[in-house]
């Protein structure tokens, strides 16, 4: 029994890390390597190659709205393995598509199913299964995502140089109905049902893992719209800022090869940075995860600006620093949510954050196509997304001080 009950939240953390590996790593960020393949087959525009993604963050928004609600209803089980389930059935559609209405179609699929296999249904999972160390747990299921992105990028792109875009669509469902079934086997909805308690419990009689500066009031409404915004603005680099990597490299006259080897490196990134964001908030508390994370992807950003100037080194440097900042995406919201919400509000302020970022996504999304029309280059929405997220972290830090 106790080792059951030691081992079974680490099992409910590594089937967060299945659903985030499928959905959010193979369903959204290696997507990137297809943008700009779409959009050069079909013959679409810059702005009709971002309103794919964009469709697909309208989606999640929509879908956000009422995860809550359907994870009580049915099981936080259940809906994460529809979730990879769906992002699976929509790869299937990717594969068929041969209009721009189907790649939007496509992209709702994707939407959905990420929402309900995404970091929402983990944070909760998360939150009920682990009292101690909840930062390194969650770090360690969202590296998931990243684990993906190490080695896809260049498999899937020599898939398609080989035997066409339609069959690296169907692998990547493939995986995803396969990654379904492990998540069925490994999530569990709640220790209780089980008779076990959460991880940390035995040494915590209080409640769930509290910040030092975490108090069961939360923000006033005022404040609680300011960080609302953050999340917003921090949509921006974290979701447009993401999936335009590819454009901006390729439109800069980068071999497509190596920009696929600089995908699976960001990957690796990715992961480590969300286990070492996570170590960091456990450790030295929200001012230094903050730091790490907003730090990381602030100075990509001004590395991405300068894209045009050439070299391996700089795309190098910037996708190192934009993987350990992809931690904000996150670690960053769980943690905002337990210290800023309360306790006592945390699953609604998980969603609630999500939801904003979400919205972000869906804002700022076709800002790079527009302004590549329009301007020709993608380095002026990397200035603007540079902008927004440096107000998103005077926020974030203004709202800490002041509760302290």
């Amino acid at each position: 029994m106790r080792s059951r009950q030691s081992s079974r939240p680490w099992l409910v953390c590594l089937g967060g890390a299945v659903a985030l590996f499928a959905v959010m790593g193979l369903g959204v960020n290696v997507f990137s390597i297809y943008q700009p393949a779409i959009v050069r087959l079909n013959h679409f525009t810059d702005a009709q190659g971002s309103w794919i993604t964009t469709t697909r963050s309208l989606f999640i928004l929509a879908a956000l709205l009422c995860v809550n609600q359907l994870c009580a209803r049915v099981g936080l089980r259940l809906v994460m393995t529809l979730g990879a389930l769906l992002v699976g059935v929509g790869r299937l559609c990717f594969a068929c598509a041969d209009r721009f209405s189907i790649y939007c179609a496509a992209a709702a699929l994707t939407g959905v199913g990420y929402c309900w296999a995404g970091m929402v249904p983990v944070s909760l999972a998360i939150g009920r299964w682990f009292r101690d160390r909840r930062g390194l747990a969650l770090g360690l299921a969202s590296a998931g995502s990243g684990v993906s992105t190490v080695f896809a990028p260049v498999l899937l792109t020599g898939v398609m140089e080989r035997y066409g875009m339609t069959a690296a669509f169907l692998c990547e469902g493939t995986v995803m109905f396969l990654c379904g079934a492990l998540v069925w086997l490994l999530v569990r909805d709640d220790p209780v049902r089980l008779g076990l308690e959460p991880y940390g419990q035995e040494e915590s009689t209080s409640g769930p893992a509290r910040s030092p500066n975490s108090r069961e009031m939360g923000l006033s409404r005022g404040r609680r719209a300011l960080l609302l915004l953050a999340a917003l603005f921090l949509g921006a680099a974290g979701g447009p800022g993401f999936s335009h990597l590819t454009m901006l490299y390729t439109s800069a006259g980068y071999d497509s090869l190596y920009i696929a080897a600089l995908l699976s490196y960001l990957g690796a990134m990715i992961s480590l940075g969300k286990i070492l964001c996570g170590q960091v908030y456990d450790r030295l508390g929200s001012r230094g995860g903050d730091w790490f994370a907003f730090g990381s992807l602030l100075l990509s950003l001004v590395l991405c600006c300068l894209a045009p100037v050439g070299g391996a080194l700089l795309p190098f440097l910037a996708i190192t620093a934009f993987g350990l900042g992809m931690s904000i995406t996150a670690v960053s919201p769980a943690r905002w949510a337990a210290d800023l919400y309360g306790e006592q509000d945390y699953e609604s302020g998980v969603r609630t954050i999500t939801v904003f970022f979400t919205a972000g996504i869906f804002v700022f999304g076709p800002l790079p196509g527009i302004l590549a029309d329009w301007l020709g280059s993608y380095v002026p929405s990397y200035a603007v997304f540079f902008a927004l997220l440096l107000a998103a972290f005077l926020i974030v830090r203004g709202l800490y001080r002041k509760r302290a």
